[in-house]
């Protein structure tokens, strides 16, 4: 049968279509097995075993699959920058920005919008002062020590070790960004009431001074791709999702166009999660024995979780919240960059924008106006979990009033 909204099934097969979604969502009651097909919050455990062994299998076959294309070549060598010749290049301070542009993790830099000390930079800056470089939108910021310092005296305790870092770069005239200054931390001896133990560090080439510039950076950049695995990747990406693919089997039927819309972007999400607990986060897993909270990963990814804000996670609210680029009805997408050269919002936009029309255009073709979306049952049953039980635990989440042109934003 084609798509089509809840009241616009054909009569004979409305029951069908009820039941349908009945019994996806179970009674929750019972024990769950590996053939039961349907959809609740309820921690599931991958069982033991050679089945275990088989999602394990097909895990990672599938990951390795993304590394190659159709001609059976590392599809990574038309996509990345060609190499230098100069095998120190990774070690410059031009790489060092670059990859906070074009790298690991491309969604935190922000743009620098409070007064900082002038110590360390001001003599490094093209003649500007600090208040200049900042009204003429020239400093940036890296910041990897709110989200560290709680945690990381106990961090610490562990065999990993580091420090919480606030990296401060510039925009050249060349429109490339230099890094000014590296600031690590560590908690106070005397107790976190007394703040943190700083220490500044800025550019140097040669001698001891250029080795422990050196460090400062790789600190940083540890730092940065920690933050990746843990909170872009895991929370932002694989976590926060799960309960829309919840939802979305729960109360939406596959006859549902935003069932139809949605279905292709959460395939094997579930599976790879269930894995994922098994050898990835769990206790003693990859992800506690790689990155550097070590055991304490999954809670301070708990932790950041309580700031995330469903309506801020749109890539142009994000680089608008970040200062990264500014409303402009006259720019591509509506968006002007502040930064030229900035791949991951240059492609990213482009993306988004494609997605939006195709979205919108989708959305437009079954509900014709308001009242249309209002009187979905399904729809208005899926946004409600969503709020109240998928993602219930944020007390005060940021939805709004659903409405035709907030269902097209948000979807």
């Amino acid at each position: 049968m084609s798509t089509c909204l809840p009241s616009e099934t054909p009569g004979p097969l409305r029951r069908y279509r009820e039941r349908e979604l009945v019994n996806l969502s179970g009674d929750g009651t019972g024990e769950l097995k590996e053939w039961h097909r349907f959809y609740d919050y309820e921690g599931f455990k991958v069982p033991d075993g050679p089945l275990l062994d088989k999602l394990r299998r097909t895990f990672l076959l599938r990951c390795s699959r993304n590394l190659f294309v159709l001609t059976g070549k590392d599809s990574s060598s038309s996509r990345r920058p060609k190499s230098s010749k100069d095998k120190s290049a990774w070690r410059t301070d031009k790489e060092f920005a670059r990859e906070m542009l074009a790298g690991l993790n491309p969604v935190l830099i922000r743009l620098l919008q409070d007064s900082i000390t002038k110590e360390h930079i001001e003599n490094h800056l093209d003649g500007l002062t600090i208040n200049k470089a900042l009204e003429k939108k020239r400093l940036f910021i890296l910041d990897h020590h709110n989200t560290l310092m709680p945690n990381l005296r106990r961090i610490n305790t562990t065999s990993t070790k580091t420090y919480a870092s606030r990296t401060v770069l510039f925009l050249k005239d060349d429109g490339t960004l230099k890094p000014q200054a590296i600031e690590l931390s560590l908690p106070h001896p005397d107790g976190d009431k007394f703040g943190a133990v700083s220490k500044v560090y800025t550019p140097a080439e040669h001698g001891v001074e250029g080795s422990i510039w050196q460090l400062a950076k790789a600190y940083a950049a540890v730092n940065d791709s920690g933050h990746h695995q843990l909170l872009s990747h895991w929370l932002n990406t694989h976590a926060v999702i799960e309960p829309f693919v919840i939802a979305t089997n729960r109360q939406l039927s596959v006859l549902h166009p935003i069932n139809k819309l949605l279905d292709p972007h959460f395939r094997d999400t579930m599976n790879i999660n269930a894995l994922a607990r098994q050898i990835l986060i769990n206790a003693g897993g990859v992800v506690e024995s790689t990155v550097y909270p070590s055991k304490y990963s999954m809670e301070m990814s708990s932790v950041v979780y309580k700031n995330w804000v469903f309506t801020e996670q749109a890539l142009p609210a994000d680089l608008i919240n970040r200062g990264m680029a500014e409303k402009d009805s006259d720019a591509p997408h509506g968006l002007r960059l502040v930064l030229d050269d900035y791949p991951y919002a240059v492609d990213g936009l482009e993306i988004w924008s494609a997605i939006e029309t195709w979205v919108e255009d989708y959305c437009s073709f079954y509900y014709k106006t308001d009242e249309m979306v209002e009187k979905d049952s399904e729809l208005q049953s899926w946004w409600k979990e969503l709020r109240e039980e998928g993602h219930g635990d944020k007390k005060v989440l940021e939805f709004y009033v659903w409405t035709y042109k907030i269902n097209l934003t948000i979807l």
